[in-house]
């Protein structure tokens, strides 16, 4: 088993370094056109007050992180794919980013950050593993830090074997929203508040219905 989750991880990394520089081209801009997410990480930042570094997990070209950046945020990224970091390293110089697995933050002590904004990042991570991936959230936050949480919602899982001309290997998982509840209280968070949305326009992004959830490490 162990073998076959290495597997999958590395099929999900070379995935993303292959479409690295297409992703960033098509995502590197879009919370300009997403305000109920500027919303939301705008709750994030008041509800820590200041307090610690926010970090961007599953960063991607990193526009979560430039978005809390230019709110006067101190904020960093996490990415599994080298290719992503770089490619959010070059869009944003000022902002410090770094490659981790969401499973096994190996390069993050303890109590790290303030707060983390993990946006449809855990849509790759297996069911059996979603526990595993937000008890490390957890440890990397600081006591009373707040976690932001969002993704799909429903129960299939879309796979792809192509991604803007390039061979990819990449499932997509959605959620219902009382089972992620159930997770994040497994995993030892505190519940603090549970919002949906239905998708904007089909120009905008994909058409899912999609949750945030705020939790706190208690």
């Amino acid at each position: 088993m162990a073998e076959r989750n290495e597997l999958m991880s590395e099929e999900l990394q070379s995935s993303y370094d292959r479409v690295a520089e297409d992703y960033a081209q098509q995502f590197r801009d879009e919370m300009d056109q997403k305000p109920f997410d500027r919303k939301m990480l705008d709750w994030l930042i008041e509800k820590l007050g200041g307090s610690g570094i926010i970090c961007d997990m599953g960063c991607g070209p990193g526009q979560i992180a430039r978005y809390l950046h230019s709110q006067g945020v101190k904020a960093c990224g996490v990415d599994l794919s080298p290719a992503m970091v770089q490619q959010a390293q070059s869009l944003n110089p000022e902002i410090p980013f770094q490659r981790g697995d969401m499973l096994a933050l190996a390069d993050v002590a303890d109590n790290s950050y303030g707060g983390i904004a993990a946006f449809y990042s855990i849509v790759h991570i297996p069911r059996r593993k979603v526990v595993q991936a937000l008890q490390e959230f957890k440890r990397v936050l600081r006591p009373q830090g707040v976690l932001l949480l969002a993704f799909h919602i429903g129960q299939e899982i879309k796979h792809l074997d192509e991604w803007w001309g390039k061979e990819v290997s990449v499932d997509f998982l959605f959620f219902e929203t009382e089972e992620m509840k159930s997770y994040l209280m497994t995993a030892g968070f505190g519940l603090e508040e549970v919002i949906e949305r239905d998708p904007y326009p089909e120009a905008v992004e994909y058409q899912s219905r999609r949750a945030y959830i705020f939790a706190k490490k208690e």
